[in-house]
């Protein structure tokens, strides 16, 4: 989406510029709190989740082990299979008897509400097992395409997750991040299933990847809304709901600096000719980081966390992806979170086209106007803390 390496660097530094202020005083808040625990020693960039956590702890009444309680798995499946269906008009069959690899793997067929059209299948492998594959992903196991006029290949995925299993003496019971991590894989699945792409080149997720997170971080804030997470728990507490809401956008502007370090190194590396890693990030840091230096003795190129084969010049990618994501959920769903008109919509213009248009016009299509970052900077200067 982003076509050009002088488009992300000036997305990067318009985000970054534009919550400066907030993550200033954020950090002061930090350097405070440090203040009071240690003494007169100066604040390090190591000291910068520590306290973040120490706040959290002092400041919101959450307890994530006890609200563990309120989310056994199936209470969670049954939730968010309800809100996807009323939401986009769709309806969810359980496929008896399936050939799977597991007894616990399970097998769904997606019919389209209206019509009765079937629109594909999903596997779901939720459960810990010796031998499986250990992270929680989606896996597109056959892409959509038209075959001829009246044949069509079926979309068919897998999402694998890693959650806890019924026992006799204790149900299976979900983190809250693992809620929030299920909701997003699910809307892969989802946006899989949806895609009407007539050739496999276009169709499943097989889109810009900057463009590819977008439908499931729009979803992802249905984990923080009081009415859906009614649906998919065991508890109504609007004080919690509250809570969780400022627990997720807790020190942000911080946090999302950092992001914005490493996507400017990112960039850097992959746009330029023998650049010296450690000096680049020597460079970077204070000035981004709001004058925190680089912790001396390391070098953090090292362990960069998207650097790999197969992520040059994409780490920005997650950030812009949110960045949307919001603009989209703030604009179109926020004022109700289960309005089908809203819900086909998004599903005939956002998730339908696939590959085979050009992101920048689906979401315009569907806004009604470019995407704008201003939603996603004015809900983290709406949610501060300070």
């Amino acid at each position: 989406m982003a076509k050009t390496p002088f488009k992300i660097f000036e997305f990067l530094e318009d985000i970054s510029a534009s919550l400066t202020d907030l993550a200033a005083r954020e950090l002061s808040v930090l350097k405070a709190l440090k203040k009071r625990e240690e003494g007169d020693f100066p604040f390090g960039i190591e000291d910068l989740l520590y306290y973040i956590k120490r706040f959290q702890e002092q400041q919101f009444d959450l307890d994530f082990g006890a609200i563990k309680q309120y989310f056994p798995v199936n209470l969670v499946l049954s939730g968010v299979f309800k809100i996807f269906q009323d939401l986009l008009g769709l309806r969810f069959e359980e496929v008896g008897d399936p050939k799977v690899w597991h007894r616990d793997v399970r097998l769904f067929k997606v019919f389209d509400l209206s019509s009765g059209e079937s629109l594909g299948y999903f596997y779901l492998d939720l459960y810990k097992r010796e031998g499986k594959y250990s992270q929680t992903c989606v896996v597109a196991l056959q892409n959509r395409s038209l075959c001829n006029k009246n044949i069509c290949q079926m979309p068919v995925v897998m999402l694998i997750a890693q959650f806890q299993n019924d026992t006799d003496s204790h149900p299976g019971l979900l983190r809250f991040s693992e809620v929030v991590n299920f909701f997003h894989e699910f809307g892969h699945v989802i946006q899989h299933i949806c895609n009407r792409a007539s050739f496999v080149r276009f169709s499943g997720l097989r889109v810009d990847p900057d463009f590819v997170e977008i439908p499931a971080q729009v979803f992802e804030n249905w984990c923080y809304e009081s009415l859906s997470l009614k649906l998919i728990s065991g508890f109504y507490q609007e004080e919690l709901c509250k809570s969780l809401r400022r627990w997720r956008y807790g020190f942000s502007a911080l946090k999302l600096k950092q992001e914005i370090l490493y996507s400017l190194f990112d960039q850097i590396i992959h746009s330029a000719d023998n650049v010296d890693v450690v000096e680049l990030f020597k460079h970077l840091h204070p000035k981004v980081m709001l004058g925190l230096p680089m912790l001396e003795g390391t070098n953090p190129a090292t362990c960069f966390p998207r650097s790999a084969i197969g992520y040059e010049a994409s780490c920005y990618s997650r950030i812009w992806s949110e960045v949307f994501a919001t603009d989209i959920f703030t604009s179109k769903f926020r004022d109700d979170l289960l309005d089908p008109d809203v819900g086909m919509k998004f599903r005939n213009k956002v998730l339908a086209p696939g590959g085979a248009k050009d992101p920048v016009k689906i979401l315009t299509d569907f806004l009604g106007r470019e995407p704008s970052v201003q939603a996603f900077i004015d809900s983290r200067m709406d949610h501060s803390l300070l």
